[in-house]
């Protein structure tokens, strides 16, 4: 292994960067990085591939002397190692220590200097590690700290260290060694007499004589820098030490350890964080509490598992000036919220919107977005976000940036890591303006939709909106016939890229102009546990979990955005959500636990709307993303999937294409292609013939002597049809659409 290089390779539980020997199949000659081990000529035969200076290491047997494919001779890397049996001595290390350099290499070393106080001399046969391995019962991680003699066999002193008042005595050694290091009057973290001479060379400016000594005081009770104990109460020595006989460490359970692992990983994220952003600060004030200070902007007071009466949040900021603002962090371990063993799904959604009503902000967070937050791309987890292809993400951008937002802020904001997230709503906690981000995020959804209900009115929409819940909650799919209304909501369901359903609403009662437009969304997850413990239910959970922290402010925006598990799905009142004229969900959760919030009066009702075809034709190419969406919408679908394909590919620029793309634009019922009349066949471009209409558009003459022409316009006006050149159709446009059938 290598530490001058950067870490790419995991090996017991680190990562690191091999180094290992590539040896020739064909004569045994060895490289490492590139170069011969021994770099000498094997001969002097003068071929030219003998020349070859890459290979003059080789043997003169070798084939690769000889001219061969190089492909035809592998070159097999190998790596060295040799196994100890010895005596060795394990120290289950808690998860706050190993996430932070200081705190574990501090301690790694103190424990070296207290065995060398404690025997006396220098036993330089004894040396310590680090070590990883999987717990059987949970596959979290266990972290320890081995003490172990480098002689085979051993030679006795660790023996001595298992019984717990000389391990006791070794901690005390080295706290007294610590407390009168020259060093500590020199202004230096640690020195060669105290922390240096136990710690590799790369951990030199790392290690710390007070993080040692507060590692060790956390064990046997504070002391004073004079090495004194501190008094409590009852005017004794505060003794931490306590000792509990176990046979093996697999005993210990790791329940609360995975939660700390991953409170300490996220503390130590933010550490990171901090310390590379010019306008943020972290002052860790204790373990338990600190503040997050920006340069401009709100400032926050950081505590950690607050107790709410029905909760325990990990982590709550809460704003120090400016009106009071809460965001609650939880750090989810995905064993423990969400497999068949701790299915907390459903109980997780309402602990969490009770936080909701109270006026936090609530961000939900995992192991693997922690992973992905610090490592990037050399993360082994799955990021689930973007949560749909590029051309919808065009498209929700599109809509921000017809609310006045700026595309990029969007991306960064929105596409991301759930922990950047959290950061930039930390750094702007602007609600109006997350609201918008979230109205664009569901925007994106519209590029794939399948509809429930079309034009609906209050009524139509709250019975779309339960019965496609009551799927859900089933395990199935919602399916019938979209209903179709003189209303001005649409309801809408789509998935995104990793199997998660949303049902999402549009609700243009107010206008279809961008901030008129108001949206909700409810991102459901099924938690039957025949579906639980798969790879793909884990990325749907992490999905809803990204889904939910932005959904949330739709409720700043006019709308409603709904955690919800699929097994309360079926029972969940539609009626409070404001596309179905209630109060809002947001609103219905305070009129339910804290009535004197209530607002005084619900939403008004939003007016009728117009019918299909009408509110397709106020949505020409041009208008709004709104309005073009719902246009996309309404329109015949063999549109896009049957004719403007082949007629772009073919005459992008023809009258026929522009009149196909005008009438699709106002809603109309896809024509007939390729349509002959009568026993002659007598051709037209498009046809529409049905409910009363006859009218086809056909190809235009060639030149005024075109009898054939003449002669197909004659039979199709015999027949009662109207017939047009597409240009002449585009003349008149708006009266073709009149008379043409609206889509269905």
């Amino acid at each position: 292994m290598r530490f001058d290089a950067k870490a790419e390779d995991d090996f017991a539980g680190h990562s690191v960067r091999m180094a290992p020997f590539h040896v020739c199949t064909g004569c045994g000659a060895a490289t490492a990085d590139g170069r011969p081990v021994f770099d000498h000529h094997t001969d002097a035969l003068d071929s030219a591939a003998a020349r070859n200076p890459k290979l003059k290491h080789h043997q003169p047997w070798c084939p690769l002397r000889r001219g061969k494919n190089p492909q035809d001779v592998p070159q097999e890397p190998v790596l060295l190692a040799h196994q100890l049996r010895t005596e060795a001595l394990r120290v289950l290390l808690p998860a706050a220590t190993v996430l932070v350099d200081e705190k574990i290499h501090s301690f790694r070393a103190a424990l070296r200097l207290g065995v060398d106080h404690h025997f006396g001399g220098d036993p330089q046969h004894l040396d310590a590690t680090l070590a990883r391995m999987p717990d059987n019962g949970t596959g979290e991680t266990r972290h320890f700290l081995v003490l172990f003699d480098r002689l085979p066999g051993g030679t006795g002193y660790l023996h001595r260290l298992t019984d717990p008042a000389h391990f006791r005595a070794a901690l005390a050694d080295a706290r007294r060694a610590l407390l009168t290091c020259p060093c500590r009057d020199e202004g230096r973290l640690a020195c060669h007499r105290c922390l240096h001479r136990y710690t590799e060379e790369r951990h030199q400016d790392t290690v710390s004589r007070l993080e040692a000594l507060g590692i060790i005081n956390d064990l046997l009770g504070p002391v004073d820098q004079d090495g004194e104990p501190v008094l409590g109460e009852d005017g004794r020595p505060v003794d931490l030490w306590q000792v509990t006989q176990l046979p093996s460490t697999d005993l210990i359970g790791l329940d609360k350890q995975v939660e700390s692992d991953l409170e300490a990983r996220f503390l130590a994220a933010l550490r990171t964080w901090t310390g590379q952003e010019r306008d943020a600060v972290l002052e860790e004030s204790s373990t338990a509490s600190g503040y997050l200070r920006f340069g401009q902007g709100t400032n926050w007071r950081l505590t950690a598992q607050r107790d709410m009466e029905y909760t325990r949040t990990d982590f709550t900021f809460e704003s120090t000036d400016g009106p009071k603002e809460y965001v609650t962090v939880y750090l989810d371990g995905h064993r423990y919220h969400a497999t068949r063993a701790h299915n907390r799904i459903a109980a997780d959604c309402d602990k969490r919107n009770r936080l909701r009503d109270r006026n936090h902000v609530v961000f939900q967070l995992t192991w693997d977005d922690l992973e992905l937050f610090e490592k990037g791309a050399a993360a082994k987890a799955e990021p689930v976000w973007p949560p749909y292809p590029r051309s919808a993400q065009d498209a929700a951008k599109d809509w921000y940036e017809e609310m006045g937002g700026e595309r990029a802020d969007f991306a960064q904001a929105v596409f991301a890591n759930p922990v950047e997230a959290l950061l930039a709503y930390l750094r702007d906690p602007a609600k109006e303006r997350w609201g918008r981000r979230a109205r664009a995020l569901v925007g994106g959804l519209m590029a794939e939709p399948a509809a429930l209900a079309m034009q609906a009115d209050h009524a139509q929409a709250r019975q779309a909106l339960r019965s496609a819940l009551e799927a859900y909650g089933a395990g199935l799919e919602p399916s019938g016939e979209p209903v179709t209304g003189d209303g001005a909501v649409l309801v809408l369901r789509a998935t995104d890229s990793y199997g998660l359903p949303l049902l999402f609403t549009v609700d243009a009662s107010d206008g279809e102009e961008p901030e008129a437009v108001r949206w909700s969304a409810l991102a459901v997850l099924d938690d039957r546990n025949e579906v639980l413990g798969t790879d793909a239910h884990k990325l749907r959970w992490r999905a809803w979990l990204y889904w939910s922290n932005l959904l949330q402010f739709l409720a700043f925006a006019g709308g409603d955005g709904v955690q919800l598990a699929g097994s309360r799905a079926s029972a969940f009142p539609v009626d409070v959500l404001a596309v179905t004229g209630g109060i809002g969900e947001l609103d219905s959760l305070i009129a339910v636990r804290r009535p004197e919030d209530t607002p005084a009066a619900v939403r008004e009702a939003p007016s009728a709307g117009t019918g299909t075809g009408a509110a397709v034709a106020e949505a020409e190419a041009g208008g709004s993303v709104a309005e073009r969406a719902v246009a996309r919408l309404l329109r015949d679908a063999a549109w896009d999937e049957e004719i403007l394909p082949l007629l772009e590919e073919d005459e992008p620029d023809s009258a026929l294409t522009r009149l196909a793309r005008a009438l699709a634009e106002h809603g109309k019922k896809a024509p007939v292609c390729g349509f002959e009349l009568g026993e002659r066949g007598w051709p037209a471009d498009f046809a529409w013939q049905d409910s009363g209409v006859r009218i086809a558009v056909v190809a235009v003459p060639h030149g005024e002597d075109d009898e054939e022409a003449r002669r197909r316009d004659k039979a199709y006006a015999d027949a009662g049809w109207t017939v047009r050149t597409a240009a002449d159709w585009l003349d008149g446009l708006d009266s073709l659409a009149e008379r043409l059938p609206d889509a269905s």
